[in-house]
């Protein structure tokens, strides 16, 4: 089995979280809404770097990093179908600046407010991470 560590960032502007949509039939979750993250290769980029870098590639704007929130995992299969173990350091990002632009592989942005978020249907990680930050309500 494959291991992938992924660097997760809730991007926050005020009382809104900014979400992407991948294109209809994209996997490997069928909800269409999800949160932004980056391959972490810990001998080239600080974490801090790798989801900077990332959601100026998918998202077009400038975040900071603002807190490390812990640490999830998962066991799905890749985007290649290989059985893979997935570990997650979600971390809080706060907007900076810049206007949205989707990036390669991002059918669309939206800024969405927080209490609104449960009308969503979001991946099971989202979903999750959104629930122990108190975003979500059982």
């Amino acid at each position: 089995m494959n291991t992938t560590i992924l660097i997760i960032g809730v991007v926050k502007k005020s009382n809104q979280v900014l979400l992407r949509k991948k294109p209809p039939g994209v996997g490997p979750y069928k909800e269409p809404w999800y949160l932004f993250g980056g391959k972490i290769e810990l001998e080239k980029e600080a974490p801090e770097e790798v989801i900077q870098r990332t959601i100026k590639e998918q998202a077009g704007i400038d975040v900071k990093m603002t807190q490390r929130l812990g640490w999830d995992t998962e066991v799905k299969p890749s985007e290649q179908e290989v059985e893979t173990f997935y570990i997650y350091l979600d971390t809080l990002c706060e907007y900076i600046s810049g206007e949205l632009k989707p990036g390669p592989g991002i059918f669309h942005l939206e800024w969405v407010d927080i209490e609104k978020l449960g009308e969503y249907e979001l991946n099971p990680p989202t979903n999750k991470l959104f629930r122990r930050v108190g975003y979500l309500k059982d």
